[in-house]
């Protein structure tokens, strides 16, 4: 499921709501000697036995008058299980999301993911894999409440790549990662009861990290408060591209691009990953202030490696990174 990517918030957050109060997908690959972490904006390009509890964000929107929009709290979650080294299903939600300014509350549909891993060298630390994600209609709260969630269904193909720089000369870019996401997504019901309409939107996304992790194992040795960590920035956002319906005095343009990027760092340990991001809005329909992003992983192919941990099929990935 992705960070962020098909929650629908209620009033005047309008097409930033995917962004706002989402909950990201979640999960670590390993290809060769990196380690890719489960990014908070968008889902990484592996398959794995994972459990993120609690994902949590928090985003104060805009009203398109300037004034302060909802002020919303979210807890997410997903639980991820191979059934081949190359094949895994997911399965979570945005979560419960808590809404000041109006007072709202309530649950997010249900979201799963099929994701494929297509092509992968442990040598060149790259990997290129696809999905197909289902976010399931009236799976979250009732229509009747303050918070309803979406009771149309969404479905979105989506792509990854990711690609570490240990295959270079220089020492120094060495730690480098990059890692991306594009998905299409189709909404099942194109005009609601009230005739507005569900927009086919694009949404791309991308990181740049510096794995402190792998400078420790393969280029020196750090002090152990470093020697865990993996900085990143990361940017994602969502541009309408058909089904998009006219422009309403008092409320954004329906057609607007949004979307956050920020810092953001990743401790890896043995068994989990903790992260925290700065979201920072890129425009007023994503958002008023800096809202933020956190999740705690818990790394059940390591955690029980011989039971929930394993694939359902055939043998574990093969991992040679020391971490």
């Amino acid at each position: 499921m992705s960070h962020q990517t098909s929650i629908t918030l209620a009033g005047a957050l309008g097409a930033a709501a995917m962004f706002i109060g989402a909950a990201p997908a979640l999960a670590h690959t390993i290809v060769g000697n990196r380690v890719f972490p489960a990014t908070l904006t968008f889902d990484d390009p592996g398959v794995n036995d994972e459990l993120a509890l609690p994902a949590f964000a928090y985003m104060t929107g805009a009203n398109p008058d300037g004034t302060t929009g909802p002020i919303s709290y979210t807890l997410g979650w997903e639980y991820a299980k191979t059934i081949t080294a190359e094949l895994g299903v997911s399965i979570g939600s945005q979560g419960f999301t808590w809404q000041r300014n109006p007072q709202a509350s309530g649950w997010a549909d249900i979201e799963t993911q099929l994701k494929y891993v297509f092509y992968q060298n442990p040598e060149h630390e790259f990997i290129f894999a696809g999905a197909i994600d289902v976010t399931w209609a009236n799976t979250g709260s009732p229509q009747g409440s303050s918070l309803p969630s979406d009771p149309f269904s969404t479905v979105t193909p989506k792509l990854y790549v990711g690609k570490g720089f240990g295959d270079v000369p220089a020492d120094w870019l060495r730690p480098v990662a990059v890692t991306g996401e594009v998905d299409f997504n189709f909404p099942t019901t194109t005009i609601n009861a009230d005739g507005s309409l569900n927009p086919n939107t694009l949404t791309y996304g991308a990181t740049l990290q510096y794995s402190l992790l792998y400078m420790n194992s393969y280029v020196q040795e750090l002090p152990d408060f470093f020697k865990r960590l993996i900085p990143a920035f990361e940017v994602i956002v969502t541009t309408p591209v058909a089904n998009i319906g006219p422009n309403v005095p008092g409320s954004f343009s329906p057609s607007d691009t949004t979307g956050v990027y920020g810092p953001s760092v990743y401790y890896i340990g043995q068994y989990f990953e903790l992260g925290i991001m700065a979201q920072i809005p890129i425009n007023e329909a994503s958002g008023k202030r800096v809202g933020a992003l956190a999740v705690l992983d818990f790394f059940l192919d390591d955690i029980f490696p011989d039971s929930i941990g394993k694939p359902l099929f055939g043998p574990a990935q093969a991992r040679s990174a020391r971490y």
